[in-house]
Protein backbone atom coordinates (compact mmCIF):
# COMPACT_ATOMS: atom_id res chain seq x y z
CA UNK A 1 0.00 0.00 0.00
CA UNK A 2 1.46 3.36 -1.04
CA UNK A 3 1.09 6.50 1.12
CA UNK A 4 0.93 9.84 -0.60
CA UNK A 5 2.57 12.79 1.23
CA UNK A 6 0.67 16.06 0.87
CA UNK A 7 2.82 19.00 -0.26
CA UNK A 8 2.48 22.10 2.02
CA UNK A 9 2.20 25.43 0.19
CA UNK A 10 3.79 28.54 1.75
CA UNK A 11 6.14 31.49 1.30
CA UNK A 12 9.76 31.03 0.98
CA UNK A 13 12.12 33.22 2.95
CA UNK A 14 12.87 35.30 -0.14
CA UNK A 15 9.19 35.88 -0.85
CA UNK A 16 8.53 36.80 2.76
CA UNK A 17 11.41 39.27 2.73
CA UNK A 18 10.13 40.91 -0.46
CA UNK A 19 6.59 41.17 0.95
CA UNK A 20 7.80 42.72 4.19
CA UNK A 21 9.90 45.17 2.20
CA UNK A 22 6.94 46.25 0.07
CA UNK A 23 4.72 46.69 3.14
CA UNK A 24 7.44 48.78 4.81
CA UNK A 25 7.88 51.00 1.76
CA UNK A 26 4.11 51.47 1.46
CA UNK A 27 3.86 52.33 5.16
CA UNK A 28 6.71 54.83 4.83
CA UNK A 29 4.98 56.50 1.87
CA UNK A 30 1.68 56.77 3.78
CA UNK A 31 3.46 58.15 6.86
CA UNK A 32 5.34 60.70 4.73
CA UNK A 33 2.12 61.90 3.11
CA UNK A 34 0.39 62.25 6.49
CA UNK A 35 3.40 64.03 7.96
CA UNK A 36 3.59 66.47 5.03
CA UNK A 37 -0.13 67.17 5.35
CA UNK A 38 0.20 67.82 9.09
CA UNK A 39 3.18 70.14 8.59
CA UNK A 40 1.39 72.09 5.86
CA UNK A 41 -1.68 72.36 8.08
CA UNK A 42 0.40 73.71 10.97
CA UNK A 43 2.15 76.14 8.65
CA UNK A 44 -1.10 77.41 7.14
CA UNK A 45 -2.63 77.81 10.60
CA UNK A 46 0.36 79.87 11.72
CA UNK A 47 0.18 82.02 8.60
CA UNK A 48 -3.56 82.59 8.94
CA UNK A 49 -3.28 83.46 12.63
CA UNK A 50 -0.45 85.92 12.05
CA UNK A 51 -2.24 87.49 9.08
CA UNK A 52 -5.47 87.84 11.02
CA UNK A 53 -3.72 89.54 13.95
CA UNK A 54 -2.02 92.00 11.64
CA UNK A 55 -5.17 92.72 9.63
CA UNK A 56 -7.28 93.43 12.72
CA UNK A 57 -4.63 95.67 14.23
CA UNK A 58 -3.98 97.53 10.96
CA UNK A 59 -7.67 98.19 10.26
CA UNK A 60 -8.24 99.53 13.76
CA UNK A 61 -5.19 101.79 13.64
CA UNK A 62 -6.08 103.17 10.20
CA UNK A 63 -9.63 103.93 11.35
CA UNK A 64 -8.61 105.62 14.60
CA UNK A 65 -5.75 107.61 13.10
CA UNK A 66 -7.95 108.79 10.25
CA UNK A 67 -10.56 109.91 12.81
CA UNK A 68 -8.06 111.94 14.82
CA UNK A 69 -8.65 115.67 15.34
CA UNK A 70 -5.00 116.46 16.02
CA UNK A 71 -1.82 115.94 14.08
CA UNK A 72 -0.48 112.60 15.38
CA UNK A 73 2.86 112.72 17.16
CA UNK A 74 5.48 109.98 17.22
CA UNK A 75 6.71 108.90 20.66
CA UNK A 76 9.74 106.88 21.75
CA UNK A 77 11.52 107.72 18.51
CA UNK A 78 14.77 106.16 17.37
CA UNK A 79 16.05 107.42 14.05
CA UNK A 80 13.03 107.64 11.77
CA UNK A 81 11.03 104.90 13.48
CA UNK A 82 8.91 105.11 16.64
CA UNK A 83 7.45 102.64 19.12
CA UNK A 84 4.29 104.69 19.60
CA UNK A 85 2.02 107.33 18.14
CA UNK A 86 -0.30 109.68 20.06
CA UNK A 87 -3.23 111.77 18.86
CA UNK A 88 -6.61 113.10 19.92
CA UNK A 89 -10.11 111.96 19.02
CA UNK A 90 -13.60 113.21 19.68
CA UNK A 91 -14.38 112.40 23.29
CA UNK A 92 -16.35 109.31 24.24
CA UNK A 93 -17.79 108.40 27.61
CA UNK A 94 -19.55 105.26 28.91
CA UNK A 95 -23.32 105.42 28.96
CA UNK A 96 -25.06 102.26 30.19
CA UNK A 97 -22.05 100.24 29.11
CA UNK A 98 -22.04 101.74 25.62
CA UNK A 99 -19.40 104.16 24.43
CA UNK A 100 -21.25 107.32 23.34
CA UNK A 101 -19.46 110.26 21.69
CA UNK A 102 -19.48 113.43 23.81
CA UNK A 103 -17.14 115.58 21.73
CA UNK A 104 -19.51 118.51 21.29
CA UNK A 105 -19.76 121.23 20.28
CA UNK A 106 -20.88 122.33 23.74
CA UNK A 107 -21.92 125.86 24.65
CA UNK A 108 -19.85 127.76 27.21
CA UNK A 109 -22.56 129.05 29.52
CA UNK A 110 -20.83 131.90 31.38
CA UNK A 111 -17.82 134.16 30.88
CA UNK A 112 -14.62 133.02 32.57
CA UNK A 113 -11.82 135.29 33.74
CA UNK A 114 -8.17 134.72 33.00
CA UNK A 115 -6.51 132.89 35.87
CA UNK A 116 -9.50 130.78 36.90
CA UNK A 117 -9.78 127.01 36.36
CA UNK A 118 -13.54 126.41 36.22
CA UNK A 119 -15.65 126.73 33.07
CA UNK A 120 -19.45 126.38 32.98
CA UNK A 121 -20.77 124.53 29.94
CA UNK A 122 -24.10 123.35 28.59
CA UNK A 123 -23.95 119.95 26.93
CA UNK A 124 -25.27 119.28 23.47
CA UNK A 125 -28.51 117.31 23.79
CA UNK A 126 -28.10 113.55 23.87
CA UNK A 127 -24.41 113.55 24.79
CA UNK A 128 -23.12 112.28 28.15
CA UNK A 129 -21.10 114.34 30.58
CA UNK A 130 -17.34 114.70 30.12
CA UNK A 131 -15.15 112.64 32.41
CA UNK A 132 -11.89 113.26 34.23
CA UNK A 133 -8.89 112.70 31.99
CA UNK A 134 -10.44 114.08 28.83
CA UNK A 135 -9.43 117.44 27.37
CA UNK A 136 -11.38 120.66 26.92
CA UNK A 137 -10.72 122.53 23.66
CA UNK A 138 -11.80 126.13 23.00
CA UNK A 139 -10.48 126.72 19.46
CA UNK A 140 -11.38 130.42 19.30
CA UNK A 141 -9.22 131.16 22.35
CA UNK A 142 -6.47 128.56 21.76
CA UNK A 143 -7.31 126.95 25.10
CA UNK A 144 -6.51 123.26 25.55
CA UNK A 145 -6.27 121.62 28.94
CA UNK A 146 -6.92 118.38 30.82
CA UNK A 147 -10.16 117.97 32.78
CA UNK A 148 -9.46 117.23 36.45
CA UNK A 149 -13.01 117.39 37.87
CA UNK A 150 -16.62 117.43 36.64
CA UNK A 151 -19.69 118.44 38.65
CA UNK A 152 -23.30 119.39 37.97
CA UNK A 153 -26.14 117.75 36.08
CA UNK A 154 -29.23 118.23 33.89
CA UNK A 155 -27.04 119.25 30.98
CA UNK A 156 -25.17 121.98 32.86
CA UNK A 157 -21.71 121.13 34.17
CA UNK A 158 -18.75 122.79 35.82
CA UNK A 159 -15.46 121.68 34.28
CA UNK A 160 -12.30 122.09 36.34
CA UNK A 161 -9.09 122.32 34.33
CA UNK A 162 -5.57 121.34 35.29
CA UNK A 163 -4.25 124.89 34.75
CA UNK A 164 -5.50 128.43 35.00
CA UNK A 165 -7.02 129.97 31.88
CA UNK A 166 -4.35 131.95 29.99
CA UNK A 167 -6.97 134.35 28.58
CA UNK A 168 -10.48 135.38 29.51
CA UNK A 169 -13.49 133.84 27.78
CA UNK A 170 -15.94 136.66 27.04
CA UNK A 171 -19.09 137.12 25.00
CA UNK A 172 -21.00 134.04 26.14
CA UNK A 173 -24.13 136.14 26.60
CA UNK A 174 -24.09 137.46 23.04
CA UNK A 175 -27.17 137.00 20.87
CA UNK A 176 -25.05 136.85 17.73
CA UNK A 177 -23.54 133.44 18.41
CA UNK A 178 -22.28 131.06 21.06
CA UNK A 179 -18.77 130.47 22.30
CA UNK A 180 -18.33 126.72 22.00
CA UNK A 181 -15.91 124.11 23.30
CA UNK A 182 -15.10 120.54 22.40
CA UNK A 183 -14.12 117.45 24.36
CA UNK A 184 -11.35 115.14 23.15
CA UNK A 185 -9.61 111.99 24.29
CA UNK A 186 -5.83 111.78 24.19
CA UNK A 187 -5.18 108.39 22.59
CA UNK A 188 -2.10 106.43 21.65
CA UNK A 189 -0.80 103.18 20.22
CA UNK A 190 2.36 101.82 21.81
CA UNK A 191 4.51 98.76 21.27
CA UNK A 192 5.52 97.34 24.66
CA UNK A 193 8.19 94.73 25.25
CA UNK A 194 6.83 91.58 26.88
CA UNK A 195 10.05 89.60 27.26
CA UNK A 196 13.69 90.14 26.44
CA UNK A 197 14.00 86.77 24.74
CA UNK A 198 15.87 85.85 22.68
CA UNK A 199 13.98 86.44 20.58
CA UNK A 200 12.43 89.56 22.14
CA UNK A 201 8.64 89.63 22.21
CA UNK A 202 6.41 92.70 21.94
CA UNK A 203 2.72 93.57 21.98
CA UNK A 204 0.69 96.48 20.63
CA UNK A 205 -1.47 98.41 23.14
CA UNK A 206 -4.23 101.00 22.79
CA UNK A 207 -4.57 103.69 25.47
CA UNK A 208 -7.25 106.34 25.92
CA UNK A 209 -9.33 107.89 28.71
CA UNK A 210 -11.01 104.55 29.39
CA UNK A 211 -7.74 102.75 30.07
CA UNK A 212 -5.32 100.44 28.27
CA UNK A 213 -6.02 97.24 26.35
CA UNK A 214 -3.94 94.89 24.25
CA UNK A 215 -4.61 95.02 20.51
CA UNK A 216 -2.34 92.26 19.25
CA UNK A 217 0.43 90.21 20.78
CA UNK A 218 3.57 88.81 19.20
CA UNK A 219 4.70 91.97 17.42
CA UNK A 220 8.10 91.41 15.83
CA UNK A 221 8.80 95.03 14.84
CA UNK A 222 9.39 97.10 18.03
CA UNK A 223 9.13 100.45 16.18
CA UNK A 224 6.43 100.20 13.49
CA UNK A 225 5.50 103.90 13.18
CA UNK A 226 7.08 106.63 11.10
CA UNK A 227 6.25 109.83 9.21
CA UNK A 228 5.94 109.23 5.45
CA UNK A 229 8.39 110.99 3.17
CA UNK A 230 8.35 111.83 -0.51
CA UNK A 231 10.87 110.21 -2.91
CA UNK A 232 12.98 113.35 -2.47
CA UNK A 233 13.09 112.82 1.30
CA UNK A 234 10.74 115.64 2.34
CA UNK A 235 7.90 115.07 4.80
CA UNK A 236 4.74 113.91 3.07
CA UNK A 237 2.14 116.15 4.70
CA UNK A 238 -0.72 114.49 2.89
CA UNK A 239 -0.23 111.52 5.18
CA UNK A 240 0.17 111.65 8.95
CA UNK A 241 1.60 108.22 9.65
CA UNK A 242 3.16 105.18 8.02
CA UNK A 243 2.81 101.79 9.68
CA UNK A 244 5.12 98.83 9.17
CA UNK A 245 3.45 96.15 11.26
CA UNK A 246 4.94 92.68 11.60
CA UNK A 247 3.40 89.87 13.65
CA UNK A 248 4.21 86.23 14.32
CA UNK A 249 2.30 83.28 15.73
CA UNK A 250 4.04 81.64 18.71
CA UNK A 251 1.52 78.78 18.81
CA UNK A 252 2.97 77.23 15.69
CA UNK A 253 2.93 73.65 17.12
CA UNK A 254 6.02 71.61 17.85
CA UNK A 255 6.74 71.15 14.16
CA UNK A 256 8.88 74.24 14.05
CA UNK A 257 6.84 76.60 11.90
CA UNK A 258 6.50 80.24 12.79
CA UNK A 259 4.86 82.75 10.51
CA UNK A 260 5.55 86.44 10.09
CA UNK A 261 3.24 88.90 8.36
CA UNK A 262 4.54 92.28 7.19
CA UNK A 263 2.25 95.06 6.01
CA UNK A 264 4.18 97.91 4.42
CA UNK A 265 3.04 101.43 3.55
CA UNK A 266 -0.04 101.54 5.75
CA UNK A 267 -0.20 105.30 5.21
CA UNK A 268 -2.97 107.27 6.92
CA UNK A 269 -4.29 110.38 5.12
CA UNK A 270 -4.67 113.62 7.05
CA UNK A 271 -8.34 114.53 7.49
CA UNK A 272 -8.98 117.34 9.97
CA UNK A 273 -7.29 119.25 12.76
CA UNK A 274 -9.00 120.72 15.80
CA UNK A 275 -6.32 120.70 18.49
CA UNK A 276 -2.91 122.33 18.40
CA UNK A 277 -1.21 120.59 21.30
CA UNK A 278 -0.89 116.97 22.31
Amino acid sequence: MKTRSLARSGLTLVELSVTMGLVGVLGLIIYSLLNIGTILGAKNTAINTAHQQARVAMLEMLQNLHASVSLPQLVNVSGTQAAGISFQQWGSAPSSGVMTPNGGPHKIKNDAAAGQKVIQITLTAGQPAPIVGQRLIVPTHQIEDDITAVSGGSGNYSITLANNLPVAILGTGSTIGDVVCYITDRCSYNVVQVSAGPPAQYKLQWTNTQGTRDIVSDITNPRPFSIPTTPAGALYYRFVAAIDLSTSDPQYSNRGYKSANILLNGQVPFRARLTTYQ
